[in-house]
């Protein structure tokens, strides 16, 4: 999707689909793979992986529990799904135009420049993991269990020495509250038919299978 405006709409009424019932997370299975790229939508195969077999871990444990471990398991994966597109699609900027044009110059200033600032976060949180397995590789150290809880301390120090780092530059360079820009967005006939379809698919599924078939005779 061009449109970001749209994108997030999609995300948001499909991700609350999927994460309200197993007919909405079907729903959202069915639209991602109808509307979005194969080669964006998912992120790495090692990350992927990881990803889903803690969510299947603790389906695993609902389930053994008496709950709905096999609906959890299928809802999350949709919602993993979702993010992993919307994340993949989103570029630089796109947060703080969209939040500009949503509530203005001031509240939507902030909110975007927070949101860029979060995404930003998470890119360099990637590349640092990269490198983290890069110096294990050449020290001939592979990453297991022991060593993930050192790396993510690693990690969350860095990122909090970059955040006070962030605010400093920001209060020298003179920042207070708001901001100004002008935000243009580019549209397509695919964007506002996949969008419409996100929010039919959203509406459908909130109702019961019944209503459902009522609706559609």
């Amino acid at each position: 999707m061009q449109d970001p405006r749209l994108r997030l709409l999609s995300t948001a009424v499909l991700s609350l689909a999927a994460f309200a019932s197993t007919t909405g997370a079907v729903a959202a299975l069915i639209w991602w793979l109808v509307f979005t790229p194969r080669t964006k939508a998912l992120p790495r195969p090692g990350v992927l992986l990881s990803l889903i077999a803690m969510i299947a871990v603790t389906a695993l444990v609902s389930w053994w529990g008496g709950g709905p471990g096999v609906s959890y398991l299928v809802r999350m994966v949709a919602v993993l799904f979702l993010a992993a597109w919307a994340y993949a699609e989103t570029e630089e900027g796109e947060m703080l135009a969209v939040a500009v044009w949503a509530l203005g110059d001031r509240i939507g200033f902030e909110i975007g420049l927070i949101a860029e600032m979060g995404l930003t976060g998470l890119a360099v949180i990637r590349q640092d993991i990269d490198q983290i397995q890069v110096a294990l590789a050449l020290k001939g150290i592979r990453i297991g269990a022991r060593s993930i809880v050192p790396i993510a301390a690693l990690l969350i120090v860095a990122q909090i020495r970059r955040a006070d780092e962030m605010a400093r530059l920001l209060v020298v360079r003179g920042y207070t509250l708001g901001g100004r820009i002008c935000p243009l967005f580019r549209t397509d006939s695919r964007d506002i038919l996949a969008s419409l379809s996100a929010v039919i698919l959203g509406l459908l599924s909130c109702l019961p299978v019944r209503d459902v078939f009522i609706l559609l005779q």
